[in-house]
């Protein structure tokens, strides 16, 4: 039974429609995810994690325009687990809820001060908890955080899935002055009439949009049609993953708002980038 309940699970996480027969490899990834889950309990006690940001330049002037906040574990005993390892197990076990709200808590206290804007990452399960825009609420009055000045990041699975609760909680937030933005933005199904349904202030075009630039003509072609629909639908567009000046340049000309990416630097704690100054360009402009 137990054997039947692990291929089960191992079912569930690869999708839904599949059938896995069980393995004895799957006690093996039981046995780490179960460990996973009681370390992310501890380091949450022991205040393991830590807030790291990656700049959000603006691409006309080349300035640093706001930051996005990422989740680090560098206090892990074990050592360094990169999200990629850990965050999934935290939906499953009902702990991403408390890491994001250590993540936006902790992200308004650092940032808040200085003025810039403020981008975050919203797990769908955080979306399912029912009080969340609440307990956001309470985060920006406890910190005294400008709401004008923070951006929610959700990504089109959980909107497809819930749409009616997508709606009621984009609207709830967009009435608390909070910006919502569509995450990984040309990966997915969106249209036209589906990001005018939501209303989304943004949205983030994927990685893999940029990674395209200047191999692959079609590439250009869709990174330009997309920013001209966000435009037409009077949303912003940011483009994540600008890893050399060509791209850099290549967003910037087909209308881009903001850029994102190794080009202008590694996530880091926010001194460092503070440290780059806010008044002089990042990169050269053309």
């Amino acid at each position: 039974m137990r054997r039947a309940d692990t291929a089960m699970y191992r079912a569930k996480s690869d999708g839904k429609g599949g059938i896995r027969h069980y393995h004895a490899n799957f006690d093996a990834d039981r046995r780490h995810r179960r460990q996973i889950e009681i370390d992310l309990r501890q380091g949450l006690a022991r205040g393991e994690f830590d807030v790291v940001y990656q700049g959000l330049i603006d691409a006309d002037t080349g300035r640093l325009l706001g930051v996005e906040a990422l989740l680090r574990w560098p206090g892990r005993p074990e050592g360094m687990l990169g999200p990629d390892h850990f965050i999934e197990i935290a939906e499953a076990c009902g702990l991403i809820h408390p890491l994001g709200q250590f993540v936006l808590r902790r992200a308004c206290q650092e940032v808040g001060p200085h003025g810039l804007m403020l981008s975050v990452n919203v797990s769908p399960a955080q979306f399912r908890q029912p009080g969340f825009e609440a307990d956001v609420a309470q985060v920006l009055a406890e910190t005294g955080f400008d709401p004008a000045h923070l951006q929610i990041e959700i990504t089109e699975t959980y909107l497809i899935d819930h749409p009616e609760r997508a709606r009621a909680a984009i609207a709830a937030f967009q009435k608390m002055g909070v910006a919502v933005a569509l995450d990984d933005f040309g990966t997915g199904f969106a249209s036209i009439g589906y990001l005018q349904s939501y209303g989304f202030d943004c949205v983030k075009l994927d990685r893999t949009l940029s990674a395209g630039l200047g191999r692959d003509r079609r590439a250009a072609m869709l990174v330009s049609g997309m920013v001209q629909m966000a435009r037409g639908l009077d949303m912003r567009v940011a483009a994540e993953g600008v890893e050399n000046e060509m791209q850099a340049s290549m967003l910037r000309l087909a209308g881009c708002d903001v850029l994102q990416g190794y080009h202008f630097g590694r996530p880091a704690p926010l001194a460092v980038l503070l440290e780059r100054g806010m008044s002089e360009p990042w990169v050269r402009v053309n």
